[in-house]
């Protein structure tokens, strides 16, 4: 069974927009929910001030062997700049991902043959 829910929201004026996606899905093997955020803020920039910062990127990774639980995350922080109608604005953004899984069954690898010679 997959499940989807998609949000938009607007917040201080129209200066933030914020994106989310869900998504949770549940097979015989393991159930999965999948979160992706987007947020972008408007700001008024200076133009002496036009010069982009490189993106901060965070990345983590765990496994639970006890639960047998996964989760990833990924996010990435940063900004540009618009010109429009001869005025300048920043637009700091912040894209995530995070992924968590919950295996059902314990995974085994499969059973070696043994030969002798």
């Amino acid at each position: 069974m997959k499940e989807m829910l998609h949000k938009t929201r607007e917040a201080f004026h129209k200066r933030v927009k914020i994106v989310t996606i869900e998504e949770n899905s549940e097979d015989k093997e393991c159930v999965t929910n999948v979160r992706k955020d987007f947020v972008y803020v408007v700001c008024a920039a200076e133009e002496e001030s036009t010069q982009n910062d490189q993106p901060q990127i965070q990345i983590r990774k765990s496994f639970d062997t006890k639960t047998r639980s996964e989760k990833f995350a990924f996010k990435i922080k940063g900004s540009f700049f618009v010109n429009k109608n001869r005025r300048i604005f920043r637009v700091l953004y912040c894209h995530a991902l995070k992924i968590d899984l919950l295996w059902k069954v314990k995974v085994f690898s499969p059973k070696k043959s043994v030969t002798m010679a």
